[in-house]
């Protein structure tokens, strides 16, 4: 049911046609039919004269002119002019005061100035204050339209409160992800939280991201007043994810302050929470759990009406965010139904080896730049990605084409905790199984991996050639560039495969040391029956580390660690350094 305010004027003349004996106020539904002409029959016809026509448009009350936007027709119809003339707003009723031709009037002392007019008019007057303050009840009952306190309690019903002065706020920052394309919008009331889950702040306006534009910045406020205001950067979590956002912060420390939520803002906030307060659904527990910073998968087991199994997915499962799983569930689940006590599952790690081609001329931080921000796409990616969905292999290569400076991709090979998946299908199966994006190897020949060697020693021992050293592994890092080049064909021998991997032991045994000389990698890979590797390099403290394009490194410093080389990936040298050892005492 909705209300129409009736202006004074509209009053005024329903009154006055009533005393001529006219009839006031019919009341005509609008459209009367599908299609046009439209027209409505008038109850007391034959019909002497319209004497107005009031009704809605663009939901105000308004005002019909006759021979421009309807006529009297045949004595008995009101028809519209669809040419040239307004119409009533579909799906209101339309009033019309009429004089028909048999009415007698007993009143005719109607003119302004008169005793009875003036009776009248001071009638008409407090009965269009009443419709005045109908509407603005009417009004207080709905969000867009209530205003301070009416506003307060209708948002009570989403179990929203104005947030009122001396509260922490701030500003956070917004990123756009690697990739991404089109115009995102934020709504006001976004939640955003510490790592730790234990605040919680929620944006005041809605902003849209442009296609051109990397980030945005947006005014946010604690919604408890009792909280500290927290220093730069800790706000870095969006519990239920943007598409095409990678992330977000507070570049500065957020402030107490005085300024009450608007009306605006209040609204906003609650229309947000709105789209979002999905009660008693399956969707609105999944929803629950992953507000947590945790994906979720809700069972419903149809052999036990009534109960629900969650299952939740990540590594570490503290007690302070297991204990907010609980009340979030408590909060959504529906009446009657019992929920159990959720299940911690570890999700199953993903890894990826992908060969970039680069637009050529390019400089190396803009080559990192590239790989840093295809980084963050297929990391958004499967971040958002459901539990136990597969990842589509299309989507992941319009990803990183998407990046700007990449004018090719290829992906090497897949992995499922440590298990290689079919990389030949549209699809990674991941086998129903909820996964987590764990490695992501990426090869760009224009821009190789870093090696740097560290050689200890004692001041009474002879020092290593530094020349010499760093002769071997350019020789070592050109025969292995050469041989990665080369794709491994499925089903290699094992011994092939050996040759791409980067050993402790081979390193010390390509290069020279005082009393060991350098064998060659090649020799060694090429005998029939390979010498066992060195362990260490007797009185010399060797250590090499591997820094890729990224800027992870790996150390190799004892027996038994290595470096698999992504195929295509080349290798240079960074730096050796020989630093004598300080004597002891």
């Amino acid at each position: 049911m909705s209300i129409r305010r009736r202006t004074y004027p509209e009053v005024l003349e329903n009154v006055l046609t009533g005393l001529v004996q006219g009839v006031a106020a019919e009341a005509h539904p609008f459209p009367p039919s599908d299609t046009p002409p439209f027209a409505h029959v008038l109850e007391r016809s034959p019909v002497a004269a319209i004497i107005s026509v009031y009704g809605s448009r663009n939901g105000q009350p308004f005002r019909f002119t006759e021979n421009t936007d309807y006529v009297l027709a045949n004595g008995q119809s009101l028809v519209w002019q669809n040419e040239g003339g307004q119409l009533p707003d579909a799906g209101t009723l339309v009033t019309v005061n009429y004089t028909p031709q048999s009415a007698q009037a007993n009143q005719t002392d109607i003119y302004p100035g008169s005793v009875l007019r003036t009776l009248v008019e001071t009638v008409a007057l407090e009965i269009s204050r009443l419709y005045a303050q109908l509407e603005a009840v009417y009004q207080s009952a709905y969000i867009d339209t209530a205003g301070g306190s009416s506003l307060d309690k209708v948002v009570a019903l989403l179990g929203v409160e104005r947030v009122t002065g001396n509260h922490p706020a701030g500003e956070v920052v917004f990123t756009r992800a690697g990739g991404s394309r089109g115009a995102i919008t934020i709504p006001a009331g976004t939640r955003i939280t510490t790592a730790a889950g234990d605040v919680e702040y929620a944006t005041t306006t809605t902003v849209t991201v442009l296609d051109n534009q990397n980030t945005a910045r947006v005014p946010a406020r604690d919604l408890e007043a009792t909280n500290d205001p927290l220093a730069a950067d800790l706000l870095t979590v969006l519990p239920i994810p943007i598409a095409g956002i990678a992330g977000v912060t507070n570049p500065n420390p957020t402030s107490i302050t005085t300024q009450a939520e608007s009306d605006d803002e209040l609204r906003a906030r609650a229309k947000n929470v709105l789209v979002g307060s999905e009660r008693a659904t399956v969707a609105a527990l999944r929803q629950a759990v992953e507000r947590q910073g945790v994906s979720a998968e809700i069972v419903e087991d149809p052999a036990q009406p009534g109960v629900i199994t969650v299952n939740t997915f990540t590594d570490q499962m503290s007690p302070e965010l297991l204990q907010r799983i609980r009340t979030a569930l408590a909060d959504a689940r529906p009446a009657g139904v019992f929920v159990k006590e959720p299940d911690v599952q570890t999700p199953a790690k993903v890894g990826l080896q992908i060969r970039l081609t680069t637009v050529s001329g390019l400089v190396p931080a803009d080559l990192r730049a590239i790989q840093e921000k295809v980084r963050a796409a297929v990391a958004d990616y499967f971040a958002k990605l459901p539990a136990k969905a597969n990842a589509g292999l299309s989507k992941i290569t319009g990803l990183v084409m998407a990046v700007p400076g990449v004018e090719d991709m290829r992906l090497l090979a897949a992995t499922r905790d440590g298990a290689p998946l079919d990389i030949g299908g549209p699809e990674l199966d991941l086998a129903n199984q909820a996964t987590v994006l764990d490695s992501l190897q990426l090869a760009d020949p224009a821009l190789p991996s870093q090696l740097s060697a560290t050689i200890t020693y004692a001041a009474a021992t002879a020092a290593p050639d530094e020349p010499d050293i760093r002769s071997a592994l350019a020789a070592t890092f050109d025969y292995l560039n050469q041989l990665n080049q080369a794709e491994l064909a499925p089903g290699a021998p094992a011994a092939e495969q050996e040759k791409r991997v980067i050993s402790y032991g081979k390193l010390l045994l390509a290069i020279p040391l005082p009393g060991k000389p350098a064998t060659p990698l090649q020799s060694y890979d090429a005998a029939p029956n390979p010498a066992l590797l060195p362990a260490g390099g007797g009185d010399y403290g060797v250590t090499f580390a591997i820094t890729m394009p990224g800027g992870l490194s790996q150390l190799l410093a004892a027996a038994g660690d290595a470096y698999t080389l992504t195929p295509f990936e080349r290798l240079s040298l960074n730096i050796v350094t020989l630093a004598v050892e300080a004597a002891n005492g």
